[in-house]
């Protein structure tokens, strides 16, 4: 595990979540991750759970992608959703084709569903119902996520600390960082 995921890690542990170490058996890739950075996959890789002391606010862990995996909701449960709230061929061939692109690496229920995914491209995008795809960028890389979630700099992302730290605010700001 980096020192980066570590820092992280002890950052989200002090605000009251709860870390499970990843289990030392490797084993393969699962299929919905093969689109994932490396980054990303060793982070989803470096933990069991970590979860807000709720319970209503999770990263997902590689073994949540895996085919089978247990839990009250699916790594791509707000996909699913999308798709039969789709009214028409087109729009679920939308949905689809949005999270072929996106990879969600947080769950929330806290406040209604909501999600962090990271993009083709590294970024972090932060999306919510009832139109999980209107997502809006909050991080440029992954690494950002996890720097700010170390540092937590002056100039707040408020959607970020909400998830993350409880913190509330009257508006999300969301730089595109």
């Amino acid at each position: 595990m980096t020192e980066l995921f570590r820092s992280a890690i002890g950052c989200v542990q002090e605000a009251g979540w709860t870390y499970e170490p990843a289990p030392s058996t490797g084993g393969g890739i699962p299929a919905s991750l093969r689109t994932a950075s490396e980054t990303v996959i060793h982070w989803v890789s470096s933990f069991s759970l970590l979860s807000s002391s709720d319970e209503t606010v999770w990263f997902l862990s590689r073994d949540d992608y895996s085919a089978g995996a247990e839990g009250a909701f699916a790594w791509n449960e707000w996909e699913q959703l999308s798709i039969q709230a789709a009214t028409t061929d087109d729009e679920a061939d939308a949905v689809s084709r949005f999270w072929k692109h996106h990879v969600p690496v947080l769950l929330s229920v806290r406040d209604g569903y909501e999600y962090l995914a990271v993009r083709d491209d590294g970024a972090v995008v932060h999306g919510a119902e009832p139109e999980f795809e209107e997502a809006v960028v909050v991080f440029s890389q992954f690494e950002d996520l996890l720097r700010y979630t170390t540092t937590r700099p002056a100039r707040p992302v408020h959607v970020v600390d909400r998830l993350l730290f409880g913190a509330t605010s009257s508006a999300d700001t969301t730089p595109s960082g």
